[in-house]
């Protein structure tokens, strides 16, 4: 007996708990020590090895059916390093995802906006054209059109994040390969762009609007891919077109939004 002891030993030894010892024998995690001709538990060094062992693979993440499978009685029972290799990778997963959600919440802080249903929501649509596009193309575009990035990615997370019951990612995909394709018309593209940001100072009335729009749509029916891309298309069903509108809308200025209208109009667009 000198070298066992009881249970309220044992629990205070270990600086555990009477319920959680009687726990782990229940299911299995710690083994069932001999007893004394009494009826009592006897605890020595090998139960106080395995409650060791068990404080330090739950300080490690595993669960109690992890350490069952390393320390319990089956014969099919895994081994520590297969245990630790699956804690591994189950922990880079997780590492990876805290990590993405971090990174959003970096590029929501940058915006400083008080406005939640103006937040720039990640949009898959819109990165897989940033990831399609040359880097410097992307780079010129947020740099030398800030707000019309930020619009955009915005407007694409409208469309993303809602069942419009029409596909347009495909079609997304296919103008970024063209314009990565065409270096020059992308520049061209870019400069349209760089002058639909700045409508947003302008007033409604400014000939400006309409000059962009009808240059712009001008623009894309002379390029045989983006006319066949994009002239007389057709958009959702009225309903869905107006609630698109009224969502997307919130990110456009009055003088964006009509210029929107106009170039809709002259690439014959159609709900």
């Amino acid at each position: 007996m000198n070298n066992q002891i009881l249970i309220s030993d044992f629990v205070k030894l270990t600086g555990s708990t009477l319920k959680t010892v009687l726990y782990y024998h229940k299911i299995g995690v710690l083994k069932e020590p001999k007893r004394s001709d009494s009826g009592y538990r006897l605890y020595g060094a090998e139960e106080l090895a395995q409650m060791r062992m068990i404080k330090h693979l739950k300080h490690l993440g595993l669960d109690l059916s992890q350490i069952k499978e390393i320390l319990g009685d089956s014969k099919n029972n895994k081994s520590l390093r297969d245990v630790l290799k699956s804690l591994q990778s189950e922990l880079i997963i997780e590492k990876n995802k805290i990590e993405d959600q971090l990174s959003k919440i970096e590029i929501l802080l940058e915006e400083e906006t008080e406005d939640l249903e103006r937040t720039s929501f990640e949009s898959k649509s819109f990165k897989m054209i940033t990831e399609i596009l040359d880097s410097d193309q992307v780079k010129s575009y947020k740099e030398d059109c800030p707000d019309l990035f930020n619009q955009q990615r915005n407007i694409f997370g409208v469309m993303d994040d809602f069942k419009w019951d029409k596909d347009y990612q495909q079609n997304f995909g296919k103008l970024a390969e063209y314009f990565k394709e065409n270096p020059k018309q992308y520049k061209i593209a870019l400069e349209f762009g760089k002058r639909l940001a700045k409508l947003k100072q302008m007033s409604e009335d400014d000939p400006e609007i309409e000059n962009l729009a009808r240059e712009g749509a001008e623009f894309i029916k002379k390029e045989p891919f983006l006319k066949d891309m994009l002239y007389g298309q057709h958009g959702f069903d009225d309903t869905n077109e107006n609630l698109f509108n009224d969502i997307s809308n919130k990110y456009l200025s009055p003088a964006q939004i009509k210029h929107k209208k106009l170039i809709q109009k002259y690439l014959n667009y159609r709900p």
